[in-house]
């Protein structure tokens, strides 16, 4: 921590006031004396304060006119002294900051936070700290002051008397205990709803709780100890200390996470508050890891079989995953951020309800800037002002020429890849051509799903350039409306109102919950709605393992330890070529039938149903007219393609580092229709032990399908392990899932 230290002569002058003598004292002067300042400590307020530069007050209830008047930096520390905190905080004096702590037992970290939160230029003027104690307490207070000694002259009251206290004694920590666990859970659910105040109460409730139990709980130890029987409440105490202590982190990440989201689009930033936003981050790596540690021991020691407790492990688990994810990207954030130099990223907006290979029908694209640790600038275009530029032919995809009638590539048709890299690589040789626009650090696709998770951050969001309030409910039909109705190419009106959007979204981001934001842009990017690209080799590398960059998975074996190994391989994309909208009627479900014979020769069922639940043929919807493909392993071997049972023999097959299949059908509003593919793998499945490991690829933009992944096997062949929890029954093997993202089914068998 640096403080804000002038080059004088005379070093700065600190003075601590504080009635009673309290350990945390000590250690505060030492923390202080570190800065190379003079440190005075009294149990009184001098009547003069100008010599001093800082002055730390502990409960200090009575506020003379002269301490009022201090122009330094005065902070006031209250140690369970809640009433006079707020009634501090309710004063605003100038240049004053308020701590509120709940507890005595104070250490080093807690005095780092006391010192880093009263030395920076943040706005916040109070600071809440929860610290969980050990109160001194007289285990005697449970006895009445007078006691009739005659009641206990006879032997068997004085052996009961005996055998009731011990069990007082041994059993009486649960009562606080759990109460405390309780306060706990209800400030869980109170701060997942953003009921910040109400989650402090029930925190501060639990911590007291916790203290007390603490204490009973050292009376009743050594004996539970003897006899084997403190494991269970170890672990509850601690349960408990660390579900606190996770609270409490989480509390102080949402703000600092709230603080960083302001300072990152404030445009023209100091000096002094860059260095802030830098000091931010670096606190935010600090909470991550403390809440990191502390759930990662929860999760496995937290009793399952309490319902609730039940309930809230799978977002607990949610929970690690993701501070594991964003603690692998904060060391990137400095080229992220562009420290040095303005960085540009190419953003693509893509309306996934006319669904594309790569996303969706390309719209709009835009320019995100950044340099200084500063998004300086977002522009919104409209596709057509750039492919109206285009001079040089370039020839367009094969099912664009041959079922949208178009012989010439553009832009908004440069994402007919269903890897990303690939389409990114298209998109800037188009614009390069037409607009001359390059130099890019990278590209986000972002399709109208992703946009309607964000907007349930913000709430019913008003746009004063249409007069309109946009949720997440409406924003599909206010974006037709708006973007798509009497639209021609070169009109302005969906660059503008999608331009309008998106500076009321950053306008308004200090009214946005940064969980319900953060939230929103995870599930985006699992469930390929947000694809990232990073032309940085290092950045990528780092997110690749995330499978947040829309690439086509190299098929390959996960276990270096089998040399039996068989990958499969399974990648289904549509892709919308009837100039419609009707995707958002569109659903889909897949089953995948395989079957492993005796000889270990795999053979495969396919079947994909399509349901198409538009009205009529009025726009947005309509007759689903899609040139559907299949990514299958390179050394597959197709049997026969149906639909609705009739054969299928006008298709295309292309053969890359996998073999793609191809055609054209058309499904009419209210219809449905089921495709079957049958082939097989020109590979065996060994004796001995193995691995089957079959990869399944989610198109970007898709709905989250239905997926089931039957599974036969012959006597000959056992299953050993898997990746997932299937119905089985005899050797017929059963998963129903939805195809949310990518998955990797990874099953060890052993064949006869």
């Amino acid at each position: 921590m640096n403080l804000h230290v002038e080059t004088i002569e005379e070093k700065q002058k600190i003075l601590i006031v504080s009635k009673k003598k309290y350990s945390f004292i000590q250690l505060l002067h030492q923390e202080l004396e570190q800065y190379g300042t003079e440190i005075f400590i009294s149990p009184h307020l001098p009547k003069n304060l100008s010599s001093f530069d800082y002055c730390f007050c502990v409960n200090e209830e009575h506020f003379s006119p002269f301490l009022s008047h201090f122009d330094k930096k005065l902070i006031l520390l209250y140690i369970n002294n809640h009433a006079h905190a707020k009634k501090a905080e309710g004063l605003r004096l100038k240049n004053t900051k308020v701590v509120d702590i709940s507890g005595e037992d104070l250490r080093k970290e807690h005095i780092d936070t006391i010192l880093w939160f009263s030395f920076s230029e943040a706005k916040e003027k109070s600071l809440r700290i929860v610290i969980p104690h050990i109160a001194k307490s007289n285990i005697l207070f449970m006895f009445p002051r007078k006691l009739n000694i005659a009641s206990f002259l006879s032997k068997k009251n004085i052996v009961l008397s005996i055998i009731g206290l011990s069990i007082l004694i041994h059993t009486s920590f649960f009562i606080p205990l759990s109460i405390s666990l309780f306060s706990s859970y209800r400030a869980f659910v109170f701060l997942k709803n953003d009921r910040k105040e109400k989650a402090e109460d029930a925190l501060r409730i639990s911590s007291l709780s916790l203290s007390l139990a603490k204490n009973l709980y050292s009376f009743a130890r050594p004996t539970l100890l003897f006899f084997s029987l403190a494991i269970s409440p170890d672990t509850l105490m601690d349960s408990a200390e660390r579900g606190t202590v996770v609270l409490e982190q989480s509390m102080l990440l949402t703000e600092n996470a709230k603080e960083i989201q302001r300072l990152l689009f404030k445009k023209n930033k100091s000096k002094e508050e860059r260095a802030y936003l830098i000091l931010r981050i670096e606190q935010l790596k600090k909470e991550i890891e403390a809440i990191e540690e502390h759930v990662g021991v929860l999760v496995q020691k937290l009793p399952l079989q309490v319902v609730s407790v039940k309930r809230i492990q799978p977002q607990l688990v949610n929970l690690v995953e993701s501070l594991q994810k964003v603690k692998k990207i904060l060391p990137y954030i400095d080229p992220l951020l562009s420290h040095e130099e303005e960085k540009k990223y190419l953003l693509f907006f893509a309306n996934n309800m006319e669904l594309r290979p790569g996303g969706g029908f390309l719209g709009s694209f835009g320019i995100l800037k950044i340099k200084n640790y500063t998004i300086e600038d977002i522009e919104i275009h409209d596709v057509y002002d750039a492919d109206g530029q285009l001079i040089a032919h370039i020839d367009p995809p094969e099912p664009i020429r041959k079922y949208l009638q178009i012989p010439h590539g553009f832009l908004r048709d440069s994402n007919f890849s269903p890897d990303f890299p690939e389409n990114y690589e298209k998109a800037k040789l188009f614009l390069e051509k037409e607009i001359n626009l390059k130099d890019f650090a990278g590209s986000i696709l972002i399709t109208t799903t992703a946009i309607e998770h964000i907007l349930d951050a913000f709430g019913n969001l008003y746009i004063p350039d249409f007069n309109e309030y946009i949720n997440r409910k409406n924003f599909y039909l206010k974006t037709q409306i708006h973007s798509e109705k009497d639209f021609f190419p070169g009109s302005i009106q969906k660059k503008s109102f999608l331009s309008s959007l998106a500076k009321q979204l950053i306008i308004n981001l200090e009214t946005a919950s940064p969980k319900q934001l953060a939230a929103a842009v995870k599930q985006s990017l699992d469930e390929k709605q947000i694809i990232i690209y990073f032309d940085d080799k290092a950045i990528q590398e780092a997110i690749d393992p995330f499978y947040w960059s829309g690439r086509t998975i190299q098929p390959q074996c996960l276990s270096e330890a089998y040399k039996n190994c068989v990958v499969d391989y399974l990648f289904p994309y549509d892709a919308n070529v009837g100039a419609n909208k009707v995707n958002f009627f569109i659903n889909r479900s897949i089953n995948l039938k395989t079957k492993i014979n005796e000889k270990g020769e795999i053979q495969h069922t396919l079947s994909i149903q399509f349901q198409n639940e538009s009205l009529d043929e009025v726009f947005p919807g309509g007759t689903y007219k899609n040139y559907f493909e299949v990514m299958l392993p390179l050394n597959s071997i197709l049997s026969r393609i149906t639909k609705d049972g009739v054969l299928i023999e006008n298709f295309e097959e292309k053969i890359s580092q996998f073999k793609t299949v191809g055609f054209y059908f058309e499904l009419p509003p209210k219809k449905t229709t089921e495709i079957k593919i049958a082939y097989s793998l020109n590979e065996l499945l060994g004796n001995g032990r193995g691995i089957y490991q079959l990869i399944v690829q989610k198109q970007i933009g898709s709905s989250n399908n239905d997926y089931v992944f039957e599974l036969d096997l012959p006597k000959n062949v056992y299953v050993l392990n898997q990746n997932f929890t299937p119905l089985v029954k005899d050797n017929h093997i059963v998963y129903n899932t939805s195809l949310t993202a990518d998955k990797i089914f990874f099953i060890e068998l052993t064949k006869e």
